[in-house]
């Protein structure tokens, strides 16, 4: 689990009140947002699987070091050639040319593989990553615990999908970039150093200024960090914005997969105007949002660009008093040029890619808090089964809502190999409840749950669960798909005949199927997985009594020595059943045996 601890406290009440006061909020706190990707980087770089990212990575470096040399050998080559040109030398000339295309050649080589090697190595790590992540979430049923929050954790689908993605490759990107620009300030800050002598201009009034030596390095620094600052004051606000975009599309993303997911019902309830409602109103918050955003990168872009033109000039302005000092010539100019060009580029970095650096931070946030609720929810202790005896046994059971509520008090029971118990009470008296907690998925109990060794269980709901694939994977879910065919066989035994050849279809079955359907195809899942102790938590609701009947039947006949337990409402059930546990006042529950 990534224990990011971003809210780390000795107080157990300070984390609390840190949680409740940034989850859902725009943005962390810079520290927090720091030490937490520091965390995120740390978990692979450290790991034993990083070990062909380093290598990788220690071929950047070698490249990027090598792009930097030929950067510094062009910013010489501009010297030669201009003073080339300046005194009509064409052998020179054509000398000249030759040597830019063998460095261009060089250069373009150089670049080419570093880009690649790049992408190579952000989806090594994104491939790494999100393997971790799907892995944790789904474990020890995070996924479904995170609904116990009181925060909620918004889109873990675009955490996984998008946010990794993005975290890995602004890490490569805005890190590796960072690191070359601080390897191409040293070196062409020398080269500036180098260039700049001292000299004395003659201003208005016949005064004078002496400039010292290396002065062209302290006007670029001065240049960078003044547009540094600007930038960061117009820019702020696009961490907020950027964060808030990606939860509003998210959200928008969300709607739309409702809708579709359930389209049936909304056109039984002619509900389209309403959702159109609804969908326009999350589109509207995407709208209003971008145009915020927008709004801040022009008013980031006008400096930004005005910034970057002014840049161009700059330099040869700041090199013209040596220029006509007769100290330096026209190829010194353009080598200056350049070379400050290199270092107030490198200098600027944060001008140039804030808006990069404010999304990174966004992403950060977001996966911070989303691995903060993942941790929290590890917590979060369910009732396990122990697996011991022959029999199926509750001790002493007591459960509670999330309010704290009393559902059941002090219930036990037992159940023997080939029994079958039904569940029976008023809506709302906590019989799902029930199901939840011995499958070990309900935090709000207390007691001991006791199966037999080695016993496989499977539970059955009202609104069966197919997933994507064939409908004979589907039928087979949770186990491999099965080699003898018995599928056609229980088919046929629940009236499904007329699917059997579209087993082997892959389609998106849950959409395709009725209820009926689907509730029947979870039968032949049952018959076919073999379990051990089945539960079935109203899985005919949608099927007529005969059909009901039959299902029964087959359960009956083909898992002779399997533990049985229902939640039904029907009072045909209570003849396919040898117990009934039904709910009583003051939260108490008794067993009572059916007669024959």
């Amino acid at each position: 689990m990534f224990k990011t601890s971003i809210f780390k406290s000795d107080s157990p009440q300070e984390e609390a009140l840190l949680r409740k006061r940034y989850h859902g909020s725009d943005s962390l706190p810079l520290g927090i947002s720091i030490r937490a990707a520091w965390h995120m980087i740390k978990i692979y770089w450290t790991s034993k699987d990083s070990l062909w990212s380093w290598f990788l990575l220690t071929l950047i470096l070698v490249l990027t070091g090598g792009s930097i040399y030929i950067a510094t050998a062009i910013n010489s080559w501009y010297k030669e050639f201009w003073d080339t040109i300046q005194n009509y030398d064409i052998n020179g000339f054509k000398y000249q040319l030759l040597i830019f295309a063998i460095l261009a050649s060089i250069h373009v080589v150089v670049t080419v593989y570093n880009s690649f090697l790049r992408s190579r190595l952000a989806i090594s790590w994104r491939t790494w990553f999100t393997g971790k992540v799907m892995h944790d979430w789904l474990d020890n049923d995070i996924y479904y615990k995170m609904q116990f929050e009181d925060r909620k954790t918004e889109n873990p689908d675009q955490r996984i999908s998008e946010d990794l993605n993005n975290f890995v490759t602004y890490t490569i990107t805005l890190l590796l970039g960072t690191a070359t620009d601080l390897a191409t300030i040293c070196t062409f800050g020398v080269v500036l150093w180098d260039l700049s002598n001292s000299v004395t201009i003659t201003l208005w009034n016949d005064s004078t200024l002496t400039l010292p030596d290396g002065y062209m390095l302290y006007l670029a620094l001065a240049y960078a960090i003044l547009g540094t600052l600007l930038t960061f004051i117009l820019g702020k606000p696009l961490v907020r914005l950027n964060f808030r975009q990606q939860r509003y599309e998210a959200d928008f993303r969300f709607s739309l997969i409702r809708v579709r997911e359930n389209s049936e019902s909304i056109s039984l309830y002619q509900g389209q105007n309403q959702e159109e409602g609804i969908l326009r109103k999350n589109f509207l918050s995407v709208v209003k949002n971008y145009i915020r955003l927008i709004s801040c990168e022009k008013r980031l872009g006008f400096f930004t660009l005005g910034y970057a033109q002014l840049a161009v000039i700059f330099p040869i302005l700041i090199s013209a008093p040596m220029y006509f000092a007769k100290i330096i010539t026209m190829g010194s100019i353009m080598q200056i040029s350049s070379a400050f060009g290199r270092v107030q580029d490198s200098l600027s970095t944060l001008i140039s890619n804030f808006s990069s650096w404010a999304s990174f931070k966004s992403v950060v946030d977001r996966l911070a808090l989303y691995f903060d609720s993942m941790d929290s929810c590890s917590n979060i202790v369910c009732l396990k089964a122990k697996h011991e005896g022959n029999e199926f046994k509750l001790l002493h059971m007591k459960i509670n809502n999330p309010q704290g509520e009393s559902l059941c008090n002090d219930l036990s029971l037992s159940l023997e190999k080939g029994q079958s118990l039904l569940i029976r009470g008023p809506s709302g008296c906590g019989k799902t409840t029930l199901l939840k907690t011995i499958a070990g998925l309900w935090p709000y109990a207390a007691g001991d749950i006791y199966e037999p060794q080695n016993a496989r269980s499977l539970f059955l709901s009202q609104r069966p669960y197919l997933p994507q694939g064939t409908l004979r994977e589907a039928a087979s879910y949770p186990a491999s798909v099965e080699k003898d065919h018995l599928s056609e066989r229980y088919f046929k035994l629940l009236n499904l005949e007329y699917l059997i050849p579209h087993l082997d279809e892959e389609n998106n079955w849950s959409q395709i199927l009725s209820l009926g359907e689907q509730q029947r195809v979870a039968f032949v899942r049952a018959l076919l997985y073999k379990p051990q102790i089945l539960f079935l938590d109203e899985a005919t609701s949608a099927l007529d009594e005969n059909l009901e009947g039959k299902a029964y039947d087959l359960i009956k006949s083909e898992l002779k020595d399997s533990i049985i337990i229902s939640v039904g409402h029907r009072s045909t059930l209570i003849s396919r059943h040898d117990l009934m546990l039904k709910a009583g006042d003051n939260f108490s529950w008794h067993v009572e045996k059916i007669a024959d």
